[in-house]
C-alpha cells in the first residue's frame, strides 16, 4: 500500500518574527538614487571654442547638497587635424581626438584614420533617427575597422592571437534625435529599429556609445500637445526609453559621459542629410545632473555611474 503524501514539516515561527530573516520589510533596500554618485568625471566629449574659466560648468542644475565631483580631465573634440594642440580648461588634463564623420550618403563606409591611443572615434550626424541602410553603413564602418586592427599592410595579422583589438566610440545614437514623447515612441518603427540595431552593434565587444545631450527637430518633432520636450519628467521618460536598453545590450563598462552634442548645432545643421530646424533641450551644462538621474533610477550602483562618468572614457583614451 502506498504510503499517503507527507506534508512537509512547518516553518518555525521565528523565522517570521519582527526581527526574523523572513519577516516583511526584512530584506534590504536599495541605495536611493539620490545617493548615487560617481567618484570623480571625465568629459569625453567638449567643444572648447573660449577659455573663460566658468565655475563647475557641467554642474548646472545639480541639487544643492548632492556633491560635485572632481573632473580629472576633458576630451577635446577638434575637426580640423592642423588645429592648436588641446588646452587645459579649468585646470584639468587636456587630451583631444579627431573623429571621423560618417557621411550617411555614401554607399560604401569611409576609410577610418584618425585614431589616437588605439581607439577611434566615429560621429554619426543626423537629425532624425537612422534608417535600416544607415545602420548597415555604421554596421559596416564598425566591420571594416574590425577586420584592420593589428593588420599590416597587405598582410597578416600581427601576433593577433595575443592582440587588443582598438576600441570604438560612437557619438550621435545615445540618445539619437529625439522625434516623439514617450507614447506614440513605443509604437514608431524607428524605435524598434534602434532597439534591434543598437543590440547587434553591441555584438562587438570594442564598441562604446558616448552619451550625449539630445537634440530635437523642433518642426517634425512637434506634436498635438506641443512642444513636448519642454516638459522635463516627459523629456527624462523618453531618454529613460534609449539610455535603459542601451545599458542592457552594452553594459554600463562600454557607455561614456560627455557633455556637448556629437557636434555643435550650426555643424550638425549642414552635414545631415536632411536639415532641420534644431534645438537643444538639456544645456551641456545640465546634462550631467539629468543623465546621473537616469542612470541611478535604473538602478545602478557607485561603481557603474563612476564608469559611465569617468572611468571608462579612462581606459578607452588610456587617461588614467
Amino acid at each position: 500500500m502506498p504510503h499517503p503524501h507527507r506534508r512537509p514539516p512547518p516553518l518555525p515561527k521565528s523565522l517570521f518574527a519582527p526581527q526574523g530573516p523572513l519577516s516583511p520589510g526584512s530584506a534590504p533596500l536599495p541605495p536611493s538614487p539620490t545617493t548615487i554618485h560617481p567618484e570623480y568625471i571625465i568629459d569625453s566629449h567638449s567643444f572648447v571654442k573660449r577659455l573663460e574659466p566658468t565655475p563647475d560648468p557641467i554642474f548646472d542644475g545639480l541639487s544643492e547638497g548632492y556633491p560635485r565631483p572632481p573632473v580629472k580631465s576633458a576630451v577635446q573634440v577638434k575637426m580640423d587635424v592642423s588645429a592648436e594642440p588641446a588646452q587645459a580648461v579649468l585646470g584639468v588634463k587636456p587630451f583631444s581626438i579627431h573623429p571621423t564623420i560618417l557621411n550617411l550618403t555614401l554607399v560604401t563606409p569611409p576609410s577610418v584614420t584618425n585614431i589616437a591611443n588605439g581607439s577611434v572615434d566615429i560621429i554619426v550626424p543626423s537629425t532624425f533617427p537612422l534608417a535600416e541602410q544607415e545602420w548597415d553603413l555604421l554596421e559596416e564602418a564598425v566591420s571594416a575597422l574590425d577586420g584592420c586592427w593589428g593588420k599590416p599592410e597587405g598582410g597578416a595579422p600581427r601576433g593577433s592571437e595575443h592582440l587588443e583589438p582598438g576600441k570604438v566610440v560612437i557619438s550621435g545614437i545615445l540618445p539619437p534625435p529625439l522625434t516623439k514623447p514617450s507614447t506614440p515612441l513605443l509604437q514608431t518603427e524607428a524605435y524598434n529599429l534602434h532597439l534591434a540595431r543598437l543590440a547587434n552593434l553591441s555584438l562587438h565587444a570594442n564598441v562604446y556609445l558616448k552619451a550625449l545631450p539630445p537634440v530635437v527637430d523642433i518642426v517634425n518633432a512637434k506634436e498635438k500637445e506641443g512642444s513636448w520636450w519642454n516638459d522635463r519628467k516627459e523629456l527624462e521618460r523618453v531618454l529613460r526609453m534609449y539610455v535603459s536598453p542601451a545599458i542592457e545590450a552594452f553594459g554600463t563598462h562600454r557607455i561614456i559621459f560627455g557633455s556637448t552634442p556629437a557636434l555643435p548645432l550650426s555643424d550638425l545643421t549642414k552635414v545631415s542629410p536632411i536639415p532641420g530646424d534644431l534645438e537643444q533641450p538639456i544645456s551641456n551644462g545640465e546634462w550631467y545632473s539629468v543623465l546621473r538621474k537616469v542612470v541611478s533610477e535604473l538602478g545602478e550602483n557607485q561603481e557603474e555611474m563612476t564608469g559611465v562618468m569617468g572611468g571608462n572614457a579612462a581606459k578607452v583614451y588610456a587617461l588614467a
